[in-house]
């Protein structure tokens, strides 16, 4: 939530990608009945449960890849609280948070931690992470995803390109879809402007240290987006001498 899972799902939209979203462990066990993935119709798959939809839509036969854009833990937590003050069309919608100070919000109403440790350790909101979650959650993360960075879009979202195949430099429609995101005139979507908090705020110091295990994650995460960046160059070099793909 709040981590740039919009305005991807609608950028490969406009690439004419067929797109499904798989938001509770329920959907997913449903899909693998299905046969989502066996079936090919679908290009990819959103998920807020990456660990559990792996374990269960994809057998030996059909490889996928993980990809994953992560924020940091603060600056989404920030962005979640003022989304909710004004986003009537959400089931999570807070009203009430707009009499709040972010402050407060933190120390009374908060209990979305260490989300991202949760999530890929396999375990509920409600229940404390730990530092085999954490450890679990980088062997993870190391093993199975292309990573990318909300503070790093354009160029998250030209590694994923390359990842799939999907030209963008000299297809038409592919060049058009970037520049509709990412040029002078880009649009964002579900994006809510909202005052920047620096490290120095008592706000952010406390969310940081609720979150301590979702912020060393996501410095892990950050390192492994730059050791990627020379795998996926090379992946990238390789597709293009075959003629799969153009690169700049």
């Amino acid at each position: 939530p709040k981590s740039g899972g919009s305005t991807v799902k609608q950028l490969y939209k406009c690439m004419g990608k067929k797109i499904d979203v798989k938001s509770r462990p329920a959907e997913i066990l449903e899909s693998k009945e299905l046969g989502l993935i066996q079936s090919g119709e679908i290009d990819l798959v959103f998920s807020s449960f990456p660990g559990f939809a792996i374990e269960h839509l994809v057998d030996s036969a059909h490889k996928v890849r993980a990809l994953g854009m992560f924020r940091h833990p603060v600056d989404r937590l920030v962005s979640k609280f003022y989304y909710l003050q004004i986003a009537t069309w959400e089931r999570t919608y807070n009203p009430a948070w707009k009499d709040m100070d972010i402050l407060e919000w933190a120390k009374t109403s908060n209990m979305d931690n260490d989300h991202m440790v949760k999530k890929l350790a396999g375990k509920l909101q409600r229940e404390e992470a730990t530092e085999k979650d954490l450890a679990l959650a980088k062997q993870t993360i190391k093993m199975r995803f292309v990573v990318g960075l909300m503070d790093e879009m354009e160029e998250s979202i030209k590694r994923f390109n390359v990842v799939m195949g999907i030209d963008t430099v000299t297809s038409q429609s592919g060049k058009g879809c970037m520049n509709g995101f990412f040029g002078v005139n880009a649009r964002r979507t579900n994006s809510n402007p909202h005052p920047k908090m620096d490290k120095d705020n008592p706000a952010w110091q406390l969310l940081a240290e609720q979150n301590s295990y979702d912020v060393q994650l996501y410095e892990y995460i950050v390192e492994l987006f730059d050791k990627q960046k020379e795998v996926i160059n090379s992946y990238a070099s390789m597709r293009a001498y075959t003629g799969l793909v153009s690169i700049d």
